[in-house]
């Protein structure tokens, strides 16, 4: 990785996770927990082949993964965040809660969808109003695919498909599921425009409602 040859920490952080994927590889990281390299490459459309290989293997010599093998049924080698890896959780929600804004407009025509980045959208706009012990399980359902969230203070985990037992199930456009998550939509008015919600709203509600009013109060 190139450096800015500056003594200045913004620099020294982005001399690491400057430059293109390296976040986007600790997004999924983040989201799903120890990974095969098949499974980053799909979380990834876009990425080739050897840049996704050059990018691993710069990560893991600055201590933000290790590659380990994994026991069976898995068998083949996968990759998870160290603990300084993990640390950049927080940069991550902090770059969604930013970026947030500039999905107003829905995804473009060239645009990859995906439904595990709409699940994160609930991290840094749900977490830290969940009270210690809560837990909140959703899922989520697109036409691009369908993933399970659990969310508690200590952070968003997530699974591919729906296996398992949720407390709400959110069906719709990417674009629908993440404006109730994010609070810009009420649960009311998203399903008013499509969305099928399927389980118990009760704490999503909650949670999304305070989320709504937090977006408000900044306006």
């Amino acid at each position: 990785m190139k450096s800015y040859d500056q003594f200045c920490a913004v620099a020294r952080a982005l001399d690491v996770v400057g430059d293109r994927w390296v976040l986007l590889i600790v997004r999924e990281l983040l989201a799903f927990g120890p990974s095969r390299y098949t499974d980053l490459k799909r979380g990834l459309p876009g990425i080739a082949t050897n840049l996704l290989a050059d990018r691993l293997k710069a990560m893991e010599a600055e201590g933000l993964i290790e590659r380990r093998e994994a026991p069976a049924p898995v068998g083949a080698p996968v990759y998870e965040l160290t603990d300084r890896g993990r640390a950049l959780d927080d940069v991550l929600n902090s770059l969604a809660r930013w970026g947030l804004p500039k999905m107003l407009g829905g995804p473009s025509a060239t645009d990859a969808v995906q439904p595990q980045w709409v699940g994160l959208i609930a991290d840094p706009a749900l977490r830290d109003r969940l009270a210690p012990g809560q837990q909140l399980v959703f899922g989520i359902r697109t036409e691009e695919g369908s993933v399970r969230v659990t969310l508690n203070k200590d952070g968003c985990s997530m699974e591919r498909g729906l296996d398992g037992a949720v407390d709400v199930t959110l069906t719709g456009p990417a674009q629908l599921v993440g404006g109730a998550l994010s609070g810009l939509v009420t649960l009311a008015e998203a399903q008013r425009l499509g969305l099928e919600i399927d389980g118990d709203t009760t704490l999503l509600t909650e949670l999304t409602d305070a989320a709504g009013a937090s977006e408000g109060d900044h306006a």
